[in-house]
């Protein structure tokens, strides 16, 4: 990428590209692209850590930060078949004028359209021109807007869905409602999973300020993009917490709902029990062998005991 438009390099032409300071030169692999590795290999020297962690689905963002590169494992969000959101992995290697992503293992319900979406995103803005990084910190710190704005939007279907949720637990019948538990149970999912997500990544870029503050022995990057992003991700997290709040309230109303069911349906059996107490005295007294009772020998002696009309002795 430079600024006479995108060109589309050779593996034999990158080790050329990756010194020149006049574009961006981004490779994109599978983790399971043996050839692309050990390119990469030969061209970063990775960490063995950091290159075997590619291999493996890393729930949490780190950053590892040496002179000549970032390394970093990062997660978006991708709907899966079952519904509900699953972290995107993503390990990058970062020198000043070059970009390696890759892909690690993803979870078994996710399409390859929803992981790669983001990249998909970003790669069609630059090949259409609205945006032209000069650094690949640029170009990494674009596709993290593009990861965070799809998150708002997430967060913004989150809060429609508890709106709605709020209005299905007012009128609908308690104790048949498990189908509104159980969305509000997946929507609680989602809630955490982006909250999960948008902290980490604040927390990594926090440390990344810190570390770059007080170490100079590392490669540098762009400190004000930097903490826009830390801004960013910490407002998400903040919003992600405040849906997360109004989802507990709707949750306790479905529960105060259902308890107020269930004490409702309680005082009708006890109601009824009370009744029918009367009877089970009357039961048991005709129940006992006592042989003095005048009423034995009325002709309608047992049918008067459970009437209120009184009937003469025979």
């Amino acid at each position: 990428m430079t600024k006479s438009g995108v060109e589309q390099l050779s593996a034999a032409e990158l080790a050329e590209f990756a010194n020149r300071t006049d574009g961006v030169v981004r490779v994109h692999l599978d983790h399971t692209d043996e050839q692309g590795l050990t390119l990469l290999s030969e061209m970063i020297i990775p960490r063995h850590d950091d290159l075997r962690d590619i291999r493996n689905r890393t729930p949490f963002s780190k950053p590892h930060i040496y002179q000549d590169h970032h390394y970093s494992a990062i997660n978006g969000l991708a709907r899966g078949s079952d519904g509900l959101l699953h972290f995107q992995p993503l390990k990058t290697f970062l020198t000043p004028q070059m970009l390696w992503t890759v892909f690690g293992p993803a979870n078994a319900t996710m399409s390859d359209q929803a992981v790669t979406n983001d990249l998909d995103i970003v790669r069609r803005q630059v090949d259409g021109g609205e945006i032209c990084p000069t650094t690949a910190f640029e170009l990494i710190a674009t596709i993290r807007a593009v990861m965070l704005r799809g998150q708002e939007d997430l967060i913004g279907t989150s809060a429609r869905r508890a709106a709605d949720l709020e209005d299905r637990v007012m009128t609908s019948d308690p104790v048949a409602a498990e189908i509104v538990l159980q969305d509000l149970f997946e929507l609680r999912h989602d809630l955490q999973t982006i909250r999960i997500n948008a902290a980490q990544a604040y927390e990594v870029y926090d440390n990344l300020l810190d570390l770059l503050s007080v170490d100079e022995t590392v490669m540098r990057i762009d400190t004000k993009r930097l903490a826009l992003l830390r801004q960013q991700y910490g407002h998400l997290k903040n919003s992600a917490d405040l849906e997360r709040e109004y989802l507990q309230e709707v949750l306790d109303l479905f529960q105060t709902r259902v308890s107020n069911e269930l004490n409702r349906f309680v005082r009708k059996i006890t109601a009824w029990g009370t009744i029918a107490i009367s009877w089970t005295v009357v039961a048991g007294i005709y129940g006992m062998n006592f042989t003095n009772m005048p009423e034995l020998g009325w002709s309608f002696g047992y049918p008067a005991a459970h009437s209120d009309i009184p009937l003469p002795s025979a």
